[in-house]
Order: structure tokens, then C-alpha cells, then sequence
């Protein structure tokens, strides 16, 4: 690295989510620090710059697939370290807690009454953080930042790992990182997540695999999971959402022995104040978008925006229900070819295989149905602007953006 060392080092300020500077992320500032770099010739840029040549370093981490064996080097600089400054500690099982959920702290009670110091990363420094987990001998967390952590740990330390659901991904990241220090990682499901992942909270209860695990005896789910579960449900059928299919196939027998033993306390679900017909809520409005390399999507509901704004994947074609009323909607290809043929109810305006973005879309209700409301929407481009909103039937056009989310909400007229 000599051939660069009379280089500046220059980093940009901005994420997607916030303003990120080294002064402001302490432990980060710290790692690179254990590593040995340079911290305080990085400079940022605050102001548009000119450079002769610009050298980007290559990435030695592929999200979800290989690591470099300098990847490697420097996770080892940084545990030998850790070792080299290893002070004695009394929590040998530690579990990292991530009080931004709350159906994990239940979880975390019982990885407590195993004898699992409870961990809050985000309060502790870089060193602190170190020595719990190079002296650490079980290491337990839900998948996520926090059980990234686990890469610090000695090789072969038990890890205990709960997805955020039995359907979703077990994390690319996390898959990959067990390799790098080659620990012993145990899988357990321990959720009911019925909701698709994208937009719901998780759900955690102990289940009957966990206490498995831990060699306790089975006797049914705890009073605080059924209080989890139906604060769960509620917040996600209010916000007009459907359970995942998936979920629902593979939760069955699960949910079914879940939901005898919960019709016993009715006392609970009267407590939770549930919505009529809870069980079986299905929201009346929804539409479904197909996205370029992902295809169909998620079913969205009224006022959800249908896909990511920051990823640039053309929206193909749109499919909506409505179950009070029909509706009918067109999409606008190109000025060529004009809109699309209009379709109603459950069928698709647009194509799919073909690679082929739409421009603009038109939506309108019935004759019934226009009389009680009015239905707006809007469209996201590529240029990271919305449309104004249009309504009942006017044609919203993006003039030449492709499109790469939807909103659409319903709004009841004075009177109906």
C-alpha cells in the first residue's frame, strides 16, 4: 500500500438514511483506529471536489456469497487485538437484545433465565463490546446487526441464531460470516411472523423448539406470547394487511395448537380490544405490482407504497381487487403504443417477460362505487420524484421516468 499512502483518503457524508460522518460514529471510528488506519487523514467531502484520478478500493465482502482472505485479515487483526487486551469477564452466555422489537424482550427473559446476560449493544464501546465477545462461550441473538456481531467471536463458540420468521431468508449476511470464524451455529425457530417481513413487526414467542433446545419440558405457549401475538395481529390488520401464504402453510400446525390454547383466554383477547372478525380480516382494497428481475411482488394495501424508492427496478405491470365495488385501470407503454386495453378486477394491465417498463396508469371505480368515493394515486420515477396525485379515472403520465413505485388510497365522499 506505500505506492498510495501520499493519497488523500476522502469519504462522502450521505447514506440513504442519515448524514454519516467518523465523528459521529464513534465505534466505527474506533475499529478503524484497532486496525491501525490513518482516521484522522480521512477527509469528507462537504463541497463538490476535482481529483486527477480516483481509486476505489475493491470490496473484499460480496453480500451473501464469498469473503477475500483479506476480509479475513482484518477480522483476525481485529480479535487478536481483542485477545491481546482481553480483561476476565463473568458472562460467559451472552445474549444481544434488540429492544427496538417488542415481542423480543419475552424472548430475552428466557435466554435470562438460562443463565444469558442480557446484552444492548448500542450502549456499550467498541472495546467493551470486544472483550464480552472474545471471552464469550455462547452467544445467542435474532438474526440481524446485532447477530452480525458474532463474527468477533473465538472460532467454534456456540451461537444460538432465531430468524425473523420460518419463511424468510436466514440472512445472506449472517450464512456468510459463520464461515469466516467457522463457529458452531445452532438455527432455532422461535416466531409466528405472518406478516410479510417487508412491512410488519416480528413476531418472537418461546416455542416448543426452543425449550427443546434447552432441554426444558413442553407445556404450552406463556401468557405474555398470546399478549404478543394479538398485539401483532392487531397492529398489522388495522394497518389493513393479510397474513403471507407461505407462512400461513407452514405456521398451520403450529398456529392451530397456538390458537386452541389461546380461544381459552378469552380474557386476553377481550383485554386486547381485537377488531370484529379478526381471524379472517381481509382488507377490501389491494393491488400488486410486477417488478423487473423480482416479478410479482407483495400484495399492497390502501395508502402502502408498492415497492422500494431507493432500488431503480422498473415497474411492469399492476393488478388490483376491490371487494366492494369493481374498478378498472389501463397503463400507458409508450407514444407508440398508448395504453393498455382497460381490465377490472384481479386482472393484469401490462406484461410480464418482456422487460417492458410502463409510463403511466389510470384507475377508476365503478358507477356505485364513485359515488361513495374517490380514488387517488400517484407514481414514483426514476428521478426520485412523485406525481401529483390523480383521481377517479384522470391519467397520470411520468413523461418519459420509468416507474418504480405506486400509492394508491381511497377517500370517502361527504355524506356516503
Amino acid at each position: 500500500m506505500n505506492q498510495f499512502k501520499n493519497c488523500p483518503l476522502v469519504y462522502l457524508l450521505c447514506t440513504k438514511r442519515e448524514v454519516f460522518t467518523l465523528e459521529s460514529y464513534k465505534n466505527f471510528r474506533r475499529l478503524l483506529e484497532i486496525l491501525e488506519v490513518d482516521v484522522d487523514a480521512f477527509r469528507p467531502i462537504t463541497e463538490p471536489k476535482r481529483f486527477d484520478k480516483i481509486i476505489l478500493p475493491d470490496e473484499s465482502y460480496d453480500y451473501g456469497s464469498e469473503f477475500t482472505k483479506e476480509y479475513i485479515e482484518m477480522i483476525d487483526r481485529v480479535k487478536n487485538f481483542a485477545v491481546k487486551n482481553k480483561t476476565p469477564t463473568s458472562c460467559k452466555k451472552i445474549y444481544y437484545f434488540h429492544s427496538a422489537r417488542p415481542s423480543e424482550e419475552h424472548l430475552a427473559k428466557y435466554f435470562g433465565s438460562k443463565g444469558y446476560e442480557i446484552i444492548s449493544p448500542e450502549k456499550l464501546t467498541l472495546d467493551e463490546q470486544l472483550n464480552l465477545l472474545i471471552n464469550c462461550e455462547s452467544f445467542a441473538s435474532t438474526i440481524g446487526s446485532s447477530s452480525h456481531n458474532s463474527v468477533f467471536l473465538r472460532d467454534g463458540t456456540e451461537t444460538i441464531f432465531i430468524p425473523r420468521g420460518a419463511v424468510a431468508s436466514t440472512n445472506s449476511y449472517q450464512r456468510t460470516l459463520n464461515a469466516v470464524n467457522s463457529i458452531n451455529a445452532n438455527y432455532i425457530d422461535s416466531t409466528i411472523t405472518l406478516y410479510s417481513l417487508w412491512y410488519s413487526n416480528i413476531l418472537y414467542i418461546v416455542s416448543s423448539q426452543l425449550k427443546k433446545f434447552f432441554g426444558d419440558k413442553w407445556n404450552g405457549y406463556e401468557e405474555e406470547d398470546f399478549k404478543n401475538f394479538l398485539q401483532y395481529v392487531k397492529v398489522n390488520i388495522k394497518a389493513g394487511r393479510t397474513a403471507n401464504a407461505k407462512a400461513k402453510e407452514y405456521y398451520a400446525p403450529i398456529l392451530e395448537e397456538f390458537m386452541a390454547q389461546l380461544k381459552q383466554r378469552e380474557d386476553l383477547i377481550t383485554a386486547a380490544d381485537m377488531p370484529p372478525n379478526w381471524e379472517t380480516f381481509q382488507p377490501p382494497f389491494s393491488f400488486q405490482t410486477h417488478i423487473a428481475k423480482k416479478g410479482w411482488g407483495d400484495w399492497n394495501y390502501e395508502n402502502q407504497i408498492s415497492n422500494d424508492l431507493d432500488q431503480q427496478l422498473q415497474i411492469e405491470a399492476i393488478k388490483m381487487n376491490f371487494h366492494d365495488h369493481k374498478l378498472y385501470y389501463s397503463v400507458y407503454y409508450n407514444d407508440e403504443e398508448g395504453w393498455s386495453e382497460e381490465v377490472s378486477n384481479g386482472e393484469p394491465a401490462g406484461t410480464t417477460g418482456q422487460t417492458k417498463a410502463i409510463y403511466g396508469v389510470m384507475i377508476r371505480l365503478d358507477e356505485a362505487g364513485t359515488k361513495k368515493s374517490d380514488i387517488l394515486y400517484r407514481v414514483h420515477k426514476f428521478d426520485g420524484n412523485w406525481t401529483d396525485w390523480a383521481k377517479n379515472g384522470e391519467a397520470i403520465y411520468s413523461h418519459g421516468q420509468k416507474l418504480n413505485a405506486i400509492q394508491i388510497k381511497l377517500e370517502t365522499k361527504a355524506g356516503a
